[in-house]
């Protein structure tokens, strides 16, 4: 089925249950032995937290965690925030670098992007109070996008250069 995908989404609604766990790392060892986009949230999260060599070094990767998942995958590296200087970028990006330059968007009131060498902070306002499945409707996006990515770089779409 891989054949028929230009990006892999997985998290959202897999579970922990260990055979779904094992399937999912089968997965991602696929996904990265045909070099494809990855976006890992949820219980994928929980599964990069128990295995983070799956993805680690992957440049194709996007890790989503909350503040809670992001805490774990801190923990699991053995990163003490407490101990970076220069605030949650600082520690976004050492995760990242950590991680081996995956990219991890941190979801929090300011969203803090990063894959070790480059960091951004999202401080737009938005909702008062985030409901659940915005996470879930961040990853859908994060998808389509690196789908369309890959297809531009595959040269599917043709441009004219106009003067």
């Amino acid at each position: 089925m891989l054949d028929r995908l230009h990006v892999v989404v997985l998290g959202p609604g897999l579970g922990r249950d260990s055979l779904m766990q094992e399937t999912a790392a089968q997965i991602i060892k696929e996904v990265r032995k045909r070099k494809m986009p990855l976006v890992v949230d949820a219980d994928g999260l929980f599964l990069v937290q128990n295995k983070p060599d799956i993805v680690h070094g992957y440049a194709s990767a996007v890790l989503t965690p909350n503040v809670m998942e992001f805490k774990r995958l801190c923990d699991k590296m053995g990163l003490d925030p407490e101990k970076i200087d220069g605030g949650r970028d600082k520690v976004c990006a050492e995760l990242a670098k950590r991680f081996g330059g995956v990219t991890i968007i941190q979801k929090g009131k300011q969203d803090i992007i990063s894959n070790g060498k480059e960091t951004m902070i999202c401080d737009i306002e938005g909702g008062l109070k985030r409901c659940g499945g915005q996470g879930d409707v961040l990853t859908g996006i994060l998808g389509t996008l690196l789908a369309w990515k890959k297809l531009y770089s595959d040269g599917v779409w043709r441009h004219v250069v106009y003067p």
